[in-house]
């Protein structure tokens, strides 16, 4: 679920940077593709668990390439799409939650625009269930020699 959440905060931000001229695709499209667009592509996800004492605490890593086509494949609007683009910085999610991304990087190769872009979200996910001792009775006698 938070995938998605992050591709659509991706989405509006992309159409809300760039005007509507410019398609936006979640998913692979073969043919009919119109330029100037961009396709959001998830790569991969690692999550790791972070220190905490009394809830389960993890740090998902979310990585994305925006893949970008200009109108004539040009060098120069790639580049200006990419620079346009580090505005994915901060995103705002379904929830109108704002995150912030982790790293972006830009490669241009081929006449298509790359931009890898990595979301950490920080997720707590429920209570630990260790058990506490209610009572504790000790009872004790001094040993003596003898």
């Amino acid at each position: 679920m938070v995938i998605d959440k992050i591709v659509t905060g991706i989405s509006l931000k992309i159409r809300k940077i760039f005007d509507v001229s410019y398609k936006v695709y979640d998913d692979n499209v073969q043919q009919g593709m119109e330029k100037p667009c961009f396709f959001i592509n998830y790569l991969d996800g690692n999550e790791n668990r972070d220190i905490g004492i009394n809830k389960k605490n993890y740090i998902d890593i979310l990585h994305f390439d925006i893949t970008g086509f200009s109108k004539n494949d040009d060098t120069p609007s790639l580049m200006e799409m990419a620079d346009k683009l580090y505005d994915l910085e901060y995103i705002t999610l379904t929830n109108n939650a704002l995150i912030r991304a982790d790293k972006m990087q830009s490669k241009i190769e081929d006449g298509v625009l790359h931009f890898f872009i990595d979301y950490k979200l920080f997720i707590c996910k429920g209570e630990n269930d260790n058990t506490q001792m209610n009572n504790y009775d000790l009872n004790g006698e001094v040993k003596k020699d003898g």
